[in-house]
């Protein structure tokens, strides 16, 4: 569970997000490697491509708490956010421009799916926490 703030908010529990996306990352591509090694390959640099920006907004994001520290938070949120678009950016020609062969669809795919698990992760994470 995570540690109440100063200001009695609490801080969104990242390590439990980020162990069920790992979770859903592996799975996927573990589907994916069903369908040959490329495939299995190139889902697993999709799911990286976006768990690794996005553990860098969550470092950046939550990093402060309270309410002196209001323009704080809302700079690292800024600074994360643009930050985890640039890495993605850097992530995607990084793989398109090395990665050969490359299963472009299970990449993409797998992207997208990680996107939709991180929407509903946050439920999941309450839900388990509430029993």
């Amino acid at each position: 569970m995570a540690k109440p703030a100063p200001g009695g908010i609490q801080r969104p529990p990242i390590e439990r997000w980020f162990a069920i996306e790992s979770v859903v990352l592996v799975l996927v591509s573990l589907a994916f490697l069903l369908r040959g090694q490329v495939s299995g390959y190139s889902a697993l640099l999709g799911g990286l491509i976006f768990l690794l920006p996005h553990g860098y907004f969550a470092l950046k994001a939550f990093r402060y708490t309270g309410a002196r520290s209001a323009k704080k938070i809302i700079s690292s949120f800024y600074q994360g956010e643009s930050g985890k678009l640039i890495l993605c950016a850097i992530l995607f020609t990084v793989v398109f421009k090395w990665i050969q062969p490359l299963d472009v669809a299970a990449l993409f795919l797998t992207f997208a799916i990680m996107l939709v698990a991180n929407w509903f992760t946050p439920f999941l994470v309450n839900s388990t926490q509430r029993r």
